[in-house]
């Protein structure tokens, strides 16, 4: 006896074995109207009402998922399939209804006949199509959904998930992952493609990924639900992708975030032209800060990067003509001018470098340890800037502090030189408490540990708008951003130049030319330390032995 169930459109209907016509009888909602059908218009939110009662109909009945079978699946090939550039069909340059072919990796728009993806399943015999925006895979040209659970890593790629147990212990659990090729990489700790000049980019990434709050808010996308700016969601998925353990290869490529950055800063941050890092990271926190909301209360950005600093400023004296060294303004004059401002990141200068050169007709390179650039904040110390005497002092120390050494300055002939002294800086139990207006003796955690570290090798020139070395006049190559960045949970620093990553051991971090670094504050250390397991604890004999 045939059923008398009609099946609603877009879905493929199964018949009665003994239904000799049922075939065809099945496949007529799909072709009811003209051949300028487009399903896409409809049909979807007909298979999610389907889907979704489906999905509730096994969780009452405690059953499998039902599996939809497709002849096509074993044409899919996993080692090309790139989730990471831009979601534009490669036919029409569109971004609605845009599918990935599983078989060759490329995009197409629509599914319905006509369709960019319609003509590559016929010309190609490539059938298998992912719909980028929801997951969900079809074969073209029958337009039917696939349901199997073999798909299960692909969508997991195309957008990885995380509970909120799994990422709380990222930074205490050590995990290795291995690549569809085969080759081994550490969720977390993945390499960024270059996408021509965008080094300040991937190195200012890698060090936000060392930042535990603000990399776990991002890592669910519940916090940040109903936020609509492209740069904050773009931003969420690059961290999601690199922290994937089940990810297909040990890289990512920023090429999405890249494209909201660019739209974002107006054209500012640009693939074809270098960029320097610490401008970049102050206008990429602030957009995120707007973005989050920031204009009606505090984000994820204030929370975990903002302090307060005092800030007490008069005009300079001059003592005489030919004298332009600033004097302190009479008793009575000029009273210092106090207010207290928000940072996101202190700027420390460099005393300037030697003008000659030693007995070995070698430059000598100065070192300077990082208190003494702290100075700056004692609150005594007097900063002449543009014929304003100032002094600093820190108010409120963050949860992490992020310190930028200026390096770089313009010289008098309007070209860009580099100040290549060292800081001595301590990888541990930096103490600021000499810095910081404390009213009482234990009331702040004012040590930090360092997490992140990056520095820049070679001289800079921007005169031929390149970074180049230099020996007396002879340019050897180009000078490059390097991150330095601690995984938390192996305790082991790692250095990485776009997509080569190698270990270090600390000493080299302390003896490098230090450019911008984040400070973890050490109770938060302390605080991840007593509850990673005990390294020492025999767990396999103990398990035996109960």
């Amino acid at each position: 006896e045939k059923s008398d169930k009609v099946a609603p459109k877009g879905v493929k209907r199964e018949r009665p074995d003994d239904d000799e016509g049922g075939q065809e009888e099945s496949k007529r909602p799909l072709n009811a109207r003209e051949d300028d059908y487009d399903v896409d218009d409809y049909d979807e939110e007909v298979l999610d009402v389907v889907l979704d009662q489906a999905d509730a109909a096994v969780k009452a009945g405690g059953r499998m998922a039902p599996q939809r079978f497709c002849p096509y699946l074993d044409s899919i090939n996993r080692h090309i399939l790139d989730f990471d550039f831009e979601k534009v069909c490669s036919v029409s340059n569109s971004h609605l209804n845009v599918y990935v072919c599983l078989v060759c990796g490329k995009y197409f728009g629509g599914r319905a006949r006509g369709t960019p993806a319609y003509f590559h399943s016929l010309e190609h015999n490539h059938h298998v199509f992912m719909k980028l925006d929801t997951g969900r895979v079809y074969c073209i040209p029958d337009n039917y959904e696939v349901l199997d659970s073999s798909l299960a890593d692909i969508k997991h790629n195309l957008n990885p998930k995380y509970e909120q147990e799994m990422v709380s212990k990222l930074d205490l659990e050590v995990k290795y992952s291995r690549g569809i090729d085969g080759t081994e990489f550490i969720p977390g700790t993945v390499g960024l493609n270059n996408l021509k000049n965008t080094a300040y980019l991937n190195v200012i990434i890698q060090a936000l990924t060392c930042v535990s709050e603000m990399r776990d808010y991002f890592l669910l996308p519940a916090n940040y639900a109903s936020c609509k700016s492209v740069l904050v969601q773009r931003f969420g998925e690059l961290l999601r992708k690199m922290w994937n353990p089940s990810a297909f290869k040990g890289q990512v490529s920023p090429h999405e975030l890249f494209q909201a950055i660019s739209v974002e800063s107006n054209r500012k941050y640009r693939s074809d032209i270098h960029a320097d890092p610490s401008e970049f990271l102050n206008w990429f926190l602030n957009s995120l800060h707007r973005g989050l909301g920031g204009s009606k209360g505090p984000t994820i950005i204030s929370k975990v990067f903002q302090g307060k600093v005092r800030i007490e400023s008069r005009k300079a004296k001059i003592s005489k003509a030919g004298d332009k060294k600033p004097l302190a303004a009479e008793e009575g004059e000029d009273a210092w001018e106090v207010e207290v401002k928000p940072f996101l990141h202190l700027s420390l200068d460099l005393p300037p470098t030697p003008l000659y050169a030693d007995s070995s007709e070698r430059n000598i390179i100065p070192q300077v340890p990082l208190i003494t650039c702290l100075h700056k904040f004692d609150g005594v110390s007097e900063q002449n800037m543009r014929g304003m005497l100032k002094r600093f002092r820190l108010m409120a120390l963050p949860s992490y502090i992020i310190m930028h050494i200026r390096r770089f300055n313009m010289n008098t002939q309007f070209q860009m030189e580099k100040n290549p002294t060292i800081v001595s800086f301590p990888i541990k139990n930096l103490d600021l408490r000499d810095f910081l207006e404390v009213e009482g003796p234990d009331e702040v955690v004012t040590r930090y540990d360092l997490v992140s570290n990056i520095c820049h090798e070679g001289l800079v020139t921007k005169a031929t708008g390149t970074n180049e070395v230099h020996d007396k006049g002879i340019a050897i190559k180009e000078g490059v951003f390097r991150a330095q960045i601690l995984n938390k949970a192996q305790e082991q620093w790692f250095q990485i130049d776009d997509l080569h990553i190698q270990e270090i051991l600390p000493q080299v971090v302390s003896i490098s030319e230090a450019y911008i670094q984040i400070y973890e504050r050490s109770d938060l250390t302390r605080e991840r330390a007593d509850k990673k397991p005990n390294p020492g604890m025999p767990v396999k004999e103990e398990a035996m032995e109960a």
